[in-house]
């Protein structure tokens, strides 16, 4: 198992403790595009708070979605 892997799993497993988001199995191995989509969708949703949705946008910035 390479150190990013280990790092983007730590990134993945703190954001599920730490936060009420629904963040999915695997979350760590999406593309960026895909990051930066459930990035949006979580935006959009009015029952997010913000500092969930600040913690989410940091991480998926960890993981490799530039531009979120």
């Amino acid at each position: 198992m390479s150190t990013r892997s280990v790092r983007d799993a730590a990134v993945a497993t703190h954001l599920r403790r730490t936060t009420t988001l629904d963040v999915p199995e695997e979350f760590e191995t999406w593309s960026a595009e895909d990051l930066a989509d459930w990035l949006h969708d979580t935006e959009d949703d009015p029952q997010v708070s913000d500092e969930d949705f600040y913690q989410a946008r940091k991480a998926v910035q960890m993981l490799g979605a530039q531009n979120v």
